[in-house]
């Protein structure tokens, strides 16, 4: 049976991003700064804010967490399976005492020797370089959203503490069942009233979070939940070259967040939505000006090197929502003369690139043949 446990994080102060997308986005150096500002003296939580990518989440590789130093297993436990749920300092300023994310079927690194070194934050003057400690399936891991709040006294998402101190925390079976069906609960209340990208990201935590469930206590008996994965989704398709794909919707992202800037609409206007959900019909949501002020634009990108523009994948649930917003939707082309070169960022619209390129279907659902 997995071990089940509590850690203590700094909740993602960045107003930069919605509730729904925290901890998705390396933190710029300003922003790192900020956070050591908030609670310099005070004695909350440590020198940083290092869990900033703890729910960022790819498609096709793990979910890499980072663990507090005082959150860290003990090495005997090194090949258990471990269920983390990330609570917030009661002094937190930002959002006290709080559950706000899941990583299940976690499994941790060596730490001495197999941890994974991190290079997308500067180490702090005078200390060792950060590393991930743990990692978990992207399937089985996701931010609550609404958070959970918690009282340590109250005995119910967690055994009665008078006071949590120092340290890692083991929860009971029975705490962690009550924190899923929590986080369950609040999600689906949620859902009908959420709209775009929280819609998006509520439709994948409901999902995750009733696998997390059925894994480890059987299917909850009262779930009229009712997904909409067919109208959006319809399947996807992983982009040939992962980081080649990362690289370009970085571009795209930073020259949307400039746009926002020059037009004096706030960076919460642009949101890396495939940073949390890899599925999502579209990767960046943004906005653009129009006669009659502004509106919410859509953009997928596609990432290709020069030698080879034809590489270019798209899943018939992107046709679709495409086809449902060609008015203010549009795919970005990034091409790379190499890998760390480009050559050029191109817009266009789903009919434009139907014109220029030609579908060719490369999966097909299989049927028994009949007689068979």
């Amino acid at each position: 049976m997995a071990k089940f446990v509590a850690l203590k994080i700094h909740y993602d102060h960045r107003k930069s991003l919605p509730s729904y997308l925290k901890y998705s986005k390396v933190p710029t150096r300003d922003e790192y700064q900020e956070y050591l500002d908030l609670y310099n003296d005070e004695g909350v939580g440590g020198d940083g804010f290092h869990e900033c990518l703890n729910f960022s989440i790819f498609e096709d590789q793990p979910a890499k967490i980072y663990l507090p130093p005082t959150c860290i297993p003990n090495n005997k436990d090194s090949d258990e399976e471990f269920v983390f749920f990330s609570f917030t300092y009661k002094n937190d300023k930002e959002l006290p005492s709080c559950i706000v994310g899941v990583h299940a079927a976690a499994r941790l690194k060596a730490i001495s020797r197999q941890s994974i070194e991190r290079h997308d934050i500067e180490p702090l003057s005078g200390s060792d370089r950060f590393h991930y400690h743990a990692e978990s399936p992207s399937e089985l891991t996701t931010l609550i959203t609404p958070p959970i709040q918690y009282g340590l006294k109250d005995g119910i998402y967690t055994p009665r503490f008078e006071r949590w101190g120092y340290g890692l925390r083991y929860l009971d079976e029975q705490n962690a069942l009550n924190i899923l069906d929590a986080a369950l609960s609040g999600a689906q209340a949620r859902f009908p009233f959420a709209l775009g990208s929280e819609a998006i990201v509520l439709e994948r935590q409901i999902s995750v979070l009733e696998t997390i469930r059925e894994r480890y206590f059987g299917t909850r008996e009262t779930s009229d939940f009712k997904r909409m994965s067919p109208k959006l989704f319809g399947g996807s398709v992983s982009p040939p070259d992962r980081e080649l794909g990362y690289l370009g919707e970085k571009i795209v992202y930073e020259e949307e967040l400039a746009y926002a800037a020059k037009h004096g609409f706030s960076e919460r206007e642009v949101e890396w939505i495939s940073q949390s959900v890899p599925q999502s019909p579209y990767d960046i949501k943004s906005i653009r000006v129009t006669k009659d002020g502004s509106q919410v634009h859509f953009i997928e990108v596609k990432s290709t090197l020069t030698t080879s523009e034809s590489n270019i994948y798209i899943s018939a649930g992107q046709i679709r929502f495409f086809e449902e917003n060609e008015s203010n939707a549009e795919f970005k082309i990034v091409s790379f003369a190499a890998r760390d070169t480009v050559s050029s960022v191109r817009g266009i619209s789903l009919s434009q690139l139907l014109k220029e390129f030609e579908p060719v279907p490369i999966k097909y659902k299989l049927r028994r043949r009949a007689g068979d």
